[in-house]
């Protein structure tokens, strides 16, 4: 069947509309919905959680975080609270989140990354893409910089969150939900397009070939169920489709 090609959406909440009045055209279609951000953060050192995970994290953002329709948000405000919490649980000195630009004086929220605060830097899915690929993924606490990915995720949650309450019953957030058994559920899942090799003709953006490249890569892929395989710890931490555990 024919594929389309990418298309260009300014904000998040023109891509949210745009992806819901896609679904809605194919109401009767099984569907998966890729998100470029982490949709799940580390442990501590010890393997215990420091956030809440699934649908609770994305509704905990969706409470914390502003973003209004031109895409000014709170973000890192929001980690600095967020930070106070974790902070408070570890009993370190600083919480993870970390990397406010020099212009913001936010107390709670450091410039560089902290070395006292108790939670790992990576999560388990990152740790194993660094092992077996040449790429190599942020960890989720650094909100700015280059390659960073906290910022967006704590934006992107909150529009996961508006997006599952808009799709009802359909939505299905992997891996924390049950598996779906409607024949037209919507999975909600994090994706990694570095990890895929550049193979799609050439677009003028790059983050256009990545999104063709990760959408062929899924839809080529020859054993499909292996690709919603995760291990025990994807229920706290989250993971990425298409890392097989």
């Amino acid at each position: 069947d024919q594929r389309a090609d990418p298309e260009y959406m300014p904000t998040r909440r023109e891509a949210i509309e745009r992806i819901v009045h896609l679904l809605d055209q194919h109401n009767a279609a099984r569907a998966l919905v890729g998100f470029d951000f982490a949709i799940g953060f580390p442990t501590t050192i010890e393997g215990k959680p420091v956030l809440p995970a699934g649908r609770e994290l994305c509704e905990l953002m969706d409470t914390l975080v502003t973003d209004d329709p031109s895409g000014n948000n709170n973000r890192f405000h929001a980690a600095a609270e967020l930070n106070d919490q974790i902070r408070r649980q570890t009993g370190g000195t600083h919480g993870p989140f970390w990397g406010r630009p020099r212009s913001l004086d936010i107390p709670g929220l450091t410039e560089r990354r902290p070395h006292d605060a108790r939670v790992a830097k990576l999560r388990a899915a990152e740790r194993l893409i660094r092992a077996h690929t040449r790429a190599k993924p942020k960890s989720p606490w650094q909100l700015s910089g280059a390659g960073s990915v906290g910022g967006q995720s704590l934006v992107g949650l909150k529009a996961v969150h508006q997006l599952l309450q808009t799709i009802g019953s359909r939505g299905h957030l992997w891996p924390f939900d049950p598996e779906p058994a409607q024949s037209n559920a919507i999975t909600i899942a994090e994706i990694y397009p570095s990890m895929y090799p550049e193979k799609s003709p050439p677009h003028w953006y790059k983050d256009a070939r990545q999104v063709v490249d990760t959408r062929d890569a899924l839809l080529d892929h020859p054993d499909q169920p292996e690709l919603l395989r995760a291990p025990e710890i994807a229920q706290t931490e989250g993971w990425i489709l298409g890392v097989i555990p």
